[in-house]
């Protein structure tokens, strides 16, 4: 808004200045000093030909003249602007009579003279606009005239005075009528007016025809002669809007008199407008389920009003609040409190819905949402809070359901992921036991194992118990409420100690946890029972369908976790069971050897021991261990293939009798290789004729390419034959076998082996001489 300041004095032309820049910066000051520099600016139109302010703010009291002959300069020469006039204290009466020659607004210098200017400004020019848009808008008049005199005179009136009346006239009331539509239906003017006497009818019968009958709402001015006022004022009584005697001077005042009937008749019906809208609104108020309020904030709190749906949704009556708006703040919880009044403070957006929490008039929880606007005062502070509150618990429960269900479902993931990666059912059942608590929000739970074979329910697992004595529960089927679900299979509920009785078998036990409601439903697994998962609370617990089918959706995992264990120990149970089985075929492949050639009867159980004790002694264990006593036990299985003659020959072997007792690493690979289960064992029976020179066979290996396992066998085997007679040369002494040994280490040895056994011999290993058989 462009705005001309006329005003003399420096420093409150300065101040007024700074203070609508810091306040209201769309407001834009041009300052004169004196009136005739005032002028100089308004004489300068715009280059659209229209002037370049829009509002003129004077002083009354300039050095070179007034205000007042401002303003008289601003109408007389049709400026299209607003005029606002700042007077001082005592100049009051004079500003009246500026505002009824023309001004739109005054503003006394008072000390908040500056505080309330802006506002004074804007609303000054939107009078000035209206009032323009107003004038500009052609009035419609249709006269009832039978007098052509009288027509032309007004006419020729109007056509100086008031151009935008639009004056039709009619000469008698019958055409008048013609051009009146009846009820309801639109008039195209907005004034009718009538002279009092006719030939043939006179007004007063022309009103009730129109009013009464018609029922037209077009407001109507009455044209008296002197002396009719008696008339006049029946007409008025029949509907009639205002009259008018021909007096003189009456013309001059014609024009305001058509403009006020018109624009009262505008108002009335506009009243009407907005009561009907208001019922409307107090009915859409009263109907709707949100609740609709009006919060007063200054200059006392308290509620101005609030819809019955505050009922529905709290509980309380709107009286209840108007009467005590303590009440609306109790129903908060304290971080609602400083939501509302960072909103207040205007810290927080008005465009951004609440979401509060009340508490209902019968202890139950609402949420609602809350959207408000702030009403300002015209010194731009919060007065008041007006908004609409939608009840939004329904949906705050389905998302917290919602929450709810991913919680659940993430905590069965959890419990499937711990059931895979574990067989250690008592870490399973402990993971199990932490989402029970905490998903089902029960104090208390454990998992009950059934045995068979002694018909009980015994303790497995459990979390929440204030005392041990849980862990000592070993119940017989039928007693206990777990006894009970055992037996009929089903889940038992218990929601309240009402229930207890002396027949649950553990009376003591709930007794000393101060347990109030019990839940137990049975582990089932491919239709057998596996146990009982139980849960307590130490309230009363009445839970709704879907925390049932989550516990026994627990109860599930914790049956499969439970059959997986049992599986697993069966498993174990039917693998070492065949272990033993392959082991004892394997020794009876080894007496079998022996009972063949009874010159080496005893030989393999020797060596296999004395091998274990020096590869445990050099690192190995586990597995190895196995795989090396299987390699031991079986390390001459290929002599099967050599015949009699050769193997059991008494004296000394022809070299080509040799080349054939050497084959029996070859037929011992041949024979093992096709079985997965010793396959890791050929290393002995395949290697041990190898020497660390490579001189040896089947393959000629040399150093670390010899596999450890036949390094380690090949000493103990050499110490044991040569310990032992055999049927060319008889055994020989302890010393002499520790000289060969060590006379042959890095040869046909590995030194490191060698350097380990001669150390476990002298350490006095469980290494001997045997006895000739």
């Amino acid at each position: 808004m462009n705005i001309l300041y006329v005003e003399d004095d420096p420093l409150d032309a300065d101040l007024t200045r700074r203070t609508l820049s810091r306040r209201a910066p769309h407001l834009h000051l041009e300052i004169a000093r004196t009136q005739q520099e005032a002028l100089s600016h308004l004489a300068c139109d715009g280059e659209d030909g229209k002037p370049d302010f829009d509002l003129l703010l004077t002083d009354l009291r300039l050095p070179d003249g007034s205000g007042f002959e401002l303003l008289s300069h601003v109408r007389e020469s049709g400026l299209r602007m607003a005029v606002v006039v700042i007077t001082g204290q005592g100049d009051e009466d004079i500003a009246v009579s500026v505002l009824k020659a023309g001004a739109d607004d005054y503003l006394v210098k008072r000390q908040d003279y500056l505080d309330r200017l802006p506002l004074t400004l804007e609303n000054a020019l939107q009078r000035y606009q209206a009032e323009m848009a107003r004038r500009e808008r052609r009035l419609r008049v249709l006269y009832l005239e039978n007098e052509p005199a009288e027509i032309a005179l007004i006419q020729r009136h109007f056509g100086s005075h008031a151009p935008h009346i639009q004056l039709d006239c009619v000469h008698v009331p019958a055409e008048l009528l013609q051009r009146m539509p009846g009820r309801g239906a639109p008039v195209d003017y907005d004034v009718l007016m009538l002279s009092y006497r006719f030939y043939d009818l006179n007004a007063l019968e022309l009103l009730k025809e129109l009013r009464l009958v018609r029922g037209l709402e077009l407001p109507i001015i009455l044209v008296a002669e002197h002396g009719d006022e008696e008339v006049a004022a029946q007409a008025l009584r029949l509907g009639a809007s205002d009259y008018v005697v021909k007096n003189p001077g009456y013309l001059y005042r014609l024009p305001g008199l058509l403009e006020n009937a018109y624009h009262r008749a505008q108002l009335l019906r506009e009243q009407a407008a907005l009561r009907l809208s208001e019922e409307r609104y107090r009915r859409l108020a009263e109907n709707a389920p949100d609740i609709i309020y009006r919060i007063r904030l200054k200059p006392k709190v308290g509620v101005e009003y609030v819809s019955p749906a505050i009922t529905i949704i709290t509980g309380y009556a709107p009286e209840e609040f108007s009467a005590n708006i303590r009440l609306l703040l109790q129903l908060l919880h304290l971080d609602e409190k400083s939501l509302v009044q960072e909103l207040l403070d205007e810290k927080l957006s008005a465009d951004e819905p609440l979401l509060l929490s009340l508490a209902r008039k019968d202890g139950d929880q609402v949420w609602i949402e809350a959207r408000n606007v702030l009403i300002y005062d015209q010194a731009g502070e919060v007065i008041a809070v007006e908004g609409i509150a939608r009840d939004m618990t329904d949906h705050r429960r389905a998302e917290e359901n919602i929450q709810r269900q991913l919680q659940r479902l993430n905590a069965l993931r959890l419990v499937d992921t711990a059931i895979n990666a574990s067989l250690d059912l008592r870490m399973t059942l402990s993971v199990l036991l932490e989402h029970v608590s905490g998903q089902l929000g029960v104090h208390a739970a454990d998992v009950l194992l059934f045995r068979p074979a002694t018909q009980t329910l015994d303790y497995s697992a459990g979390m929440g118990f204030l005392s041990r004595q849980v862990e000592n529960l070993r119940l017989p089927l039928g007693e206990s409420f777990a006894g009970q679900v055992v037996l009929q299979r089903r889940t038992i509920c218990v929601s309240n100690r009402a229930a207890w009785n002396e027949s649950s078998g553990f009376s003591e036990l709930l007794d000393v946890e101060g347990f109030a409601a019990y839940f137990g439903t049975p582990l089932i697994a491919k239709d057998q029972v596996k146990g009982v998962l139980e849960v307590y609370h130490r309230q009363p617990l009445n839970p709704d369908p879907e925390w049932l089918n989550f516990f026994e959706t627990l109860a599930g995992q914790a049956a499969i976790a439970i059959d997986n264990a049992e599986m697993f120990e069966n498993l174990g149970l039917a693998n070492l069971e065949l272990t033993l089985a392959y082991d004892h075929t394997l020794e009876g492949w080894v007496r079998a050897l022996d009972l063949r050639d009874r010159e080496t009867q005893g030989h393999t159980q020797r060596v296999t021991e004395i091998t274990l004790r020096l590869a445990s002694m050099m690192g190995a264990d586990g597995s190895e261990l196995i795989h090396i006593r299987r390699g031991a036990l079986l390390h001459d299985i290929g002599k099967m293939g050599i015949p009699d003659s050769i193997l059991l020959k008494p004296g000394p072997l022809t070299d080509e009798e040799w080349v054939q007792m050497r084959k029996h690493p070859v037929y011992a690979q041949e024979l093992l290789a096709p079985i997965s289960y010793l396959e890791p064992a050929i290393e002995i029976p395949y290697c041990h004729h190898e020497r660390w020179d490579g001189a040896g066979y089947p393959q000629g290996l040399a150093g670390e390419d010899i596999p450890l396992a036949a390094r380690i066998f090949a000493v103990v085997d050499v110490w044991d034959a040569l310990a032992s007679d055999r049927p060319y040369r008889k055994k020989w002494e302890h010393e002499k076998i520790i000289a060969y040994i060590q006379e042959n280490s890095g040869t046909h040895f590995d030194p490191r082996v060698v350097e380990r056994f001669l150390d476990f011999v002298a350490e006095g290993g469980d290494v001997y001489i045997p006895s000739p058989l």
